[in-house]
């Protein structure tokens, strides 16, 4: 177990392309917002929520136990691509406002496309437009989030859009494609069938498909000024998994199409979710607010060159470590930080994984450490810390005593040193011209 945490870069070379095959691979990473991975059929859920990304993982490898850097979007989203955690890319919110993403970090798009391939993005939510920086590296940038959050453009359009420019000028290229989904964030409206897939007819309660249009019910709940009934919460619950479902079924649709196109033997897959959701699970909605498992335990699934079959990794990883992995697979430059590591490689059971980065900071500043199955939560404000055994305890309800240990790397990972700068964003005039854009002011 560590007890810091090391700043040191190491310049990851991989002379092999394309994991031996001879040719360079291409790379789909599959970003799926707001899905927590206790609500996907592969990880066990009670219902069938994934078929698809269930045959995927049947194929590829399951990642059981993947941990996000953050609870929202912003953050998480970076270490994704990035490899590094939040301390270090310096993007998210904090008591001076929003930053983006140090452009001393790393970022993979740039190593992709320095190396000679096509580089394509769909993100469908403004926290990864170009103000926050995430534009970097990619030929083609395509996000459409607009300012409050819901996106205009569903998982179907977003499939249709890349398979346009799947199918464009230098498809004989290698390429490197980011695509977003963010059906499953609230409110929960899929299209038809899938909306009231689960949902119990009987139901008349307040908590429908457009609970959570209005930021202002939800911190009514998270204040414990409402409290909702548990026949509210099934309800939530049945139309957030009907998102899920309809967004599988459309990420179903991009397998196939790679199937069609003679691309998926040698195209590296990755789904990973950048944060999950809450239901109550600690008196609270939605996400962005804690950093227990509900919020931080995410999909992580990979096939394709060197991932292919069916295993399943039981051991702690994280969104940090995709990065230098995809780096590594794709036989490309491209420097990587600890506590990242390479998922082909034999994995570290004892190096300790942060996360950190509210959005809602009511409770101020947020650490958490999982080392193997110990995790502890710091409140950076008050100096408490709240300790679990995930192993005993996955919903993290019996608060044990914290090891001292983690409670240092804690304090380590809180005083790292960030890569560099990390530009404010005038969050206002970013909502303001993403609306502008979409036509809704002038």
């Amino acid at each position: 177990m560590k007890t810091g945490f090391v700043a040191l870069a190491v310049v990851m070379v991989v002379l092999a392309s394309s994991c031996g095959t001879g040719e360079h691979i291409n790379v789909v990473l599959i970003l799926t917002d707001t899905v927590r991975a206790d609500h996907l059929s592969c990880y066990r859920y009670e219902r069938n929520t994934s078929p698809h990304m269930d045959s995927l993982a049947a194929a590829g490898t399951l990642f059981e136990k993947c941990q996000g850097q953050a609870s929202w979007t912003l953050p998480s989203m970076a270490s994704i691509m990035s490899g590094v955690a939040p301390v270090v890319h310096g993007a998210g919110r904090n008591s001076s406002g929003f930053h983006g993403i140090s452009t001393d970090a790393p970022w993979l798009p740039l190593a992709f496309y320095r190396s000679g391939y096509r580089t394509a993005a769909f993100f469908n939510v403004m926290f990864m437009n170009e103000d926050f920086g995430f534009h970097r590296g990619f030929q083609h940038f395509d996000c459409q989030g607009v300012a409050s959050g819901n996106s205009l453009r569903k998982a179907g359009p977003t499939v249709d859009d890349f398979l346009e420019w799947l199918d464009a000028d230098d498809a004989d290229k290698p390429f490197f494609a980011a695509v977003h989904f963010y059906d499953p964030h609230i409110p929960y409206r899929a299209p038809e069938p899938y909306r009231f897939l689960y949902t119990d007819p009987e139901y008349t309660g307040d908590y429908g498909d457009t609970w959570g249009e209005g930021i202002t019910e939800m911190i009514d709940v998270n204040s414990g000024a409402v409290v909702p009934t548990q026949a509210d919460i099934q309800n939530l619950m049945a139309l957030y998994d009907g998102e899920i479902t309809y967004m599988d079924s459309e990420i179903g649709r991009l397998l196939a199409e790679l199937r069609a196109r003679g691309l998926a033997e040698n195209t590296i897959i990755v789904i990973v979710g950048d944060h999950g959701e809450e239901f109550l699970d600690h008196s609270g909605i939605e996400h962005g607010r804690t950093l227990y498992q509900e919020t931080t335990h995410v999909p992580l699934i990979i096939a394709g060159p060197g991932f292919n079959g069916g295993g399943v990794v039981t051991q702690h990883v994280a969104q940090l470590d995709i990065a230098g992995t995809l780096a590594a697979a794709a036989g490309l430059e491209f420097t990587v930080f600890e506590p990242s590591q390479n998922l082909m490689e034999e994995l570290n059971t004892t190096r300790d994984i942060p996360a950190s980065g509210v959005l809602w900071r009511t409770q101020g500043d947020l650490v958490s450490i999982v080392c193997d199955d110990s995790k502890i939560i710091w409140s950076v404000e008050d100096d408490s810390v709240e300790s679990f055994n995930l192993a005993a305890d996955p919903l993290e309800q019996e608060v044990l005593e914290p090891s001292e240990n983690l409670v240092q790397a804690a304090g380590f990972y809180w005083t790292t040193p960030p890569a560099g700068e990390a530009p404010l964003v005038d969050y206002s005039e970013t909502a303001a011209r993403e609306l502008r854009n979409l036509g809704y002011i002038r």
